[in-house]
Formats: structure tokens, sequence, C-alpha cells
């Protein structure tokens, strides 16, 4: 990692990924999916060699039946979350959610930290949509020197000591667990297609990490209402104890249904933002130091219908915001089992305080236009026809270039120009891509459940390269350090070289 003089060129450093590892959800804190300047081909250019990925891998290690976490690698360590569909341990063969972890070098495993299901609440009927069974562990990694931090399945926030795993004499310890139930009061809640998320991944900035909490709706059903809307939303711990250092709980009683994007950490006008899409429909930003919120932006028209089964329902964000060039990119979205509805991509200025949404609401219940938005610009398509609109997201964006490359729940693969959101080109997956983009170099690599791996040229026309068959699901985002590709799939994990 580069060193910096200081902890606010340390951050800067960090929003755009210079270092060879990739340490954390994104690469980076500000979450921009994307490694300049690296030359990097499956294929050699010009050849009309045919890939086989499962032959090209450098290694391939098996994970559970059911993964969906973005591979982190960080100091010859690989650490990506997964099923206990595949049991490594004997003694540990029931279904639970695990972090697993590999040698870089050549894929053998080394370690796994187990999570076993949250056991059922006295009289909770429907208990699986706290922790739904067979899923992954979805949260990502965050990794800084000998530390690890993680969520796990059971709403608790974990720090790994990794000091005798990185140096061959032992296997990592846990310096503290925060459990957000007991804690606070947190309500989790699962969904009925549990996959790319049930825990959040954090952030950290200095001292202090951040995590969504995942408080959620009822989840007995019995009633339709928040369970907790008392309990927080967002919160920060310290690293080194897990002491709370604040919280915030402002979706309160409005929240939509789940909560299970990840916060964001920026850098504007040298002061440190928390950035996290909420339950509610709002993203919002907080100081990264005291948890006062600088501003608030409502990615939902005025008086839209917020109830989680309406067709044209609120978004409610499962995308995780990416911060480039002081611009903040975040697309409106819902879980998949809600299916695709039409969407809108915003490019925020983050440089505003307070409610920096598109409209007010008029006293007459109206929308009004806001003096104060934020907004530089939306794209929600150019056209009635299928391919020609935005539509609703689960994964974020990659910016590079001058270009926003934004997947969709319909498969769409959109490009936007970065300055006015004028929309270029669409490539159709056919099929729902979960995962981020990659964007290394001038290739933009992009996998589908259908278990394809897309790769564009990031230009201004489009250009698909190759599709390459991953032979099975995929729904995590691919992710790059040293020279290595890796795309976990439901059952495995590859690490591919290039040529």
């Amino acid at each position: 990692m580069k060193l910096c003089a200081s902890w606010l060129a340390a951050f800067l450093c960090s929003t755009t990924l210079l270092a060879q590892d990739w340490p954390q959800r994104g690469g980076s804190s500000g979450r921009n999916p994307v490694v300049p300047d690296v030359e990097f081909r499956i294929r050699p250019e010009g050849s009309d060699e045919k890939v086989d990925l499962q032959k090209r891998a450098r290694w391939i290690a098996q994970l559970g039946d059911v993964s969906t976490g973005e591979p982190v690698v960080a100091n010859g360590l690989v650490w990506v979350g997964t099923n206990n569909g595949n049991p490594r341990d004997a003694n540990q063969t029931k279904d639970a959610s695990v972090l697993m972890c590999f040698r870089e070098s050549d894929g053998k495993f080394l370690y796994q930290y187990v999570s076993p299901r949250l056991a059922p609440a006295p009289g909770q009927v429907y208990w699986r949509r706290v922790d739904w069974p067979e899923t992954s562990l979805a949260s990502a990694p965050l990794v800084e020197g000998d530390r690890l931090w993680f969520c796990t399945n059971r709403c608790e926030v974990v720090c790994l000591d990794i000091s005798q795993l990185l140096n061959g004499n032992g296997l990592p310890k846990v310096v503290w667990k925060y459990d957000m139930i007991e804690e606070l009061g947190v309500q989790p809640r699962a969904t009925m297609i549990g996959s790319h998320a049930s825990h959040s991944s954090v952030a950290g900035y200095r001292d202090f990490i951040y995590v969504n909490t995942t408080n959620g709706r009822n989840i007995d059903g019995a009633v339709d209402g928040v369970g907790a809307p008392e309990a927080p939303s967002l919160i920060c711990l310290r690293k080194d104890d897990g002491k709370l250092q604040w919280q915030d709980n402002s979706p309160g009683t409005d929240i939509i249904y789940v909560q299970h994007g990840s916060p964001t950490l920026i850098e504007v006008e040298r002061r440190a933002q928390v950035v996290m899409g909420q339950g509610d429909g709002w993203v919002r930003s907080f100081d990264a130091l005291t948890g006062t919120m600088i501003w608030k932006f409502d990615i939902n028209p005025k008086g839209v219908k917020k109830h989680p089964f309406y067709n044209g329902n609120a978004s409610h964000f499962v995308a995780t915001p990416v911060f480039h060039r002081n611009r903040l990119f975040i697309v409106g979205g819902r879980e998949r089992e809600l299916g695709a509805v039409d969407g809108t991509l915003f490019c925020l200025d983050p440089k505003q305080m307070g409610d920096i949404s598109e409209e007010l609401l008029g006293e007459d219940g109206a929308a009004l236009e806001n003096p104060n938005s934020g907004v530089i610009w939306k794209y929600v398509g150019h056209g009635e026809k299928r391919d020609e609109k935005m539509h609703s997201a689960l994964s974020n964006v990659a910016v590079h270039n001058g270009l926003v490359i934004a997947p969709d729940d319909d498969g769409l693969v959109h490009c936007l120009d970065e300055q006015t959101g004028e929309w270029l080109w669409a490539y159709d997956c056919f099929s729902i891509v979960v995962g981020a983009p990659l964007i290394v170099g001038d290739r933009v690599y992009v996998t589908d459940e259908d278990g394809d791996l897309a790769v564009l040229k990031l230009s201004r026309e489009l250009q698909l390269l190759e599709e390459l068959s991953l032979r099975n699901t995929t729904e995590s985002s691919p992710t790059f350090a040293n020279g290595t590709l890796y795309v976990s799939t439901r059952r495995s994990l590859m690490a591919i070289d290039g040529r």
C-alpha cells in the first residue's frame, strides 16, 4: 500500500485504487471498482484462441454451494464469503454462513470462520426472514495490516487478529465481537431469495468502522410495520475495541422492506463523510467523526407509494454509492424477489448541505422544485422499449475515463457520459446482474446469473470483446489484485491470470 504523509492524504489515496491489493468492497473506500493503467488480457490481443476458464485459471478453490461474497485480497491472502454447503470441517457440518481464506499464490485453503444460523426467538413464526437457510456470508471484509473486520449473518460485527495467519504460526483470533441484536435491539430482515446481501460490508476511516445494521420491517409478518423503529440503521464503532462511537436511526418507521446496502466513505472539502442508501429510500451523508447529518437525498418521486410489493413502488436501496472526482453516483433498487422496475441513476454533488432532493413536498402535498437540489444529472432512459430504459439495480456503478458503467436488474449494462449523463450504449446480458462491474485498464468485466463473464471495451461505442462461461451462477462482484482476476461463482473461486 502506498504510504501517505497524513490521515487526509491516506484517505485520498484510498479512494482511488493505487495499491495492488483489493482490501475491501469495491477495492477502496470510494467503492469505485476500477484498476487504472493496467493492461490485462484473458486472451492475447488479436488471438482467436478458445478460452476455457476452467483450464486457464491459475487455481480454482471449492466454496460452499451458495457463494455471494466479493473476494478481498490483501497481504497474500484471499478472503471470500460463502455457506457451509460443502463442509471443510467434519465437526462443523450444520447450515451456516462462512468466511473462507485461501493463499493468494496457489489457492490453498487456510482458514474459515463459521457463523451458525440464528435460532428463532420464542413464538417467531417467520424466523427464516431473520436468517434465511443456506445463505452465503455476503459481507466483504475490510483488511488493514493484521486486522480484519466483517459482518456475519447473525447481525454481528467481528474483528479478527490475523497476524498469526500472516506469519504462518497459527490461526486468526477474535479480538472483539459486537452483537447488534443484543446491544442495539436491531431486528434484521433477510430476504426470501437470500443471495446477494444478507450482511453489509463495513467501511473504515481513521480509528473507526461504519456498519449498516440491516434493521428491517417486522420479521413475524403479523403486523405490517417496522419491528424496531428506534433501533439504529447506521453505526460507528471503534476499530480497536468495538465500542460504539455514534449511531443514527433516521429511517425509523419509514423502512420500506430491508436494508442491505453498504456505506461509502468520501472526502469532500477536507471533511470525511459516510454515505449510505437507506431503507426508506433516502441517501444520507454523515460526518464520519461525529455522526452529524450533512445532507440527505430522496431518490423517489414525491408521493410514490412506499409498499414493497406494489409494482411501481419506491426504491429502498441495495446498491452501494460510488464516489469519483467529487461526484456521487447511485441507482435506486430493491430486493430482486420483488422484480425489476423502472429506475433512475443519479449523479449528485456531495458538497451541498441539508435536503438536496430533486423535489420538495409543498404544503398542499404537491411536488415542488428544490432550489437546493444536488442533482447534477439523472438518467431514466431514452425511450420506451425495454433496452432503452434504466431499471432498478442491485449493482453499483463503475466510473473511469469519462464513462459510467451501470448494470441494472433487467440484465442491461448501460454506458453513460460521466459529465452529462448522456446515454452512449447498452449491452444486454439476458440475465440478472447482481455484482458490480469491474474496470481494469480499458476493459470492463461483468458477470451474471447465467454464469457468463462478459468482457467489454471501455469506450463510447459498444464493443463486446468476448463472453466466457464460468459454468455456474455468479452473484458476486469480480475483483482484481496483483495482476490476477478473481471471480466467485456459487460453488468456486477462480484466480485467472492474464496473457
